[in-house]
């Protein structure tokens, strides 16, 4: 059985892969192990470097789910995962005692100019599974009710990663979602999602929203 924790990240701690959880004031934070260096860096370019590695560790196991959410970003030798990164950097991303941590749930799985998710809730349905409802806000803006659903399950214990497409619509107001690994303990869940139109051919997706994280 699990629940919805405040906080998106509350109770998270440790080492995975080339990241570290760590708790401070409750809210957990994530960072990257610092690895060997060469040469003599100012203190900027250390904490640069760092914070790329960190965007790049972060973004790694969702790179099929960047290419289809920043699809529209794609043009010539740039790819979504660019912008991606660049969004990250900038908007999730802040230094602690000189050193660059990553707060999850302001990172961006897709982002457009399609009317984004509104009142958006995440709860346990049953063991299992759990349900997102949200304010049907259609006519909103650009916002239609056959705008579709995308929701990006990301358990970064792993790390792995399972997304779902266009099951839901915008219209329904809420969708069901079966976990998609047998073996869930010790997971650490959190949930992206958006809304993308197809209209005249063309894809356009809204900025996701990370509903929480699910503990099991």
């Amino acid at each position: 059985m699990g629940k919805v924790t405040d906080g998106l990240l509350g109770g998270i701690s440790g080492k995975v892969g080339n990241l570290v959880f760590y708790q401070v004031n409750g809210e957990t934070l994530i960072r990257s192990i610092p690895g060997a260096g060469t040469g003599i860096n100012s203190s900027l370019q250390t904490y640069h470097q760092k914070a790329f590695v960190l965007a790049q560790d972060f973004l790694s196991p969702l790179k099929k789910e960047i290419a289809i959410g920043f699809g529209a970003f794609k043009v010539g030798t740039k790819r979504g995962i660019d912008r991606a990164k660049s969004l990250l950097l900038k908007n999730a991303i802040y230094p602690s005692e000189g050193l660059p941590v990553l707060q999850p749930q302001k990172v961006l799985v897709s982002s457009g100019d399609l009317t984004g998710v509104r009142g958006a809730l995440l709860t346990i349905a049953e063991p299992g599974k759990f349900r997102i409802e949200w304010i049907v806000n259609s006519w909103n803006g650009s916002a239609r009710d056959g705008d579709k659903t995308f929701v990006v399950i990301y358990d970064t214990r792993e790390p792995r990663v399972f997304s779902i497409q266009g099951e839901g619509y915008r219209k329904d107001g809420f969708q069901d979602v079966q976990f998609p690994w047998v073996s869930i303990e010790d997971a650490a869940v959190y949930v992206y999602f958006s809304f993308y139109s197809e209209r005249s051919g063309k894809i356009e997706f809204s900025d996701s929203v990370c509903l929480g994280r699910i503990e099991i």
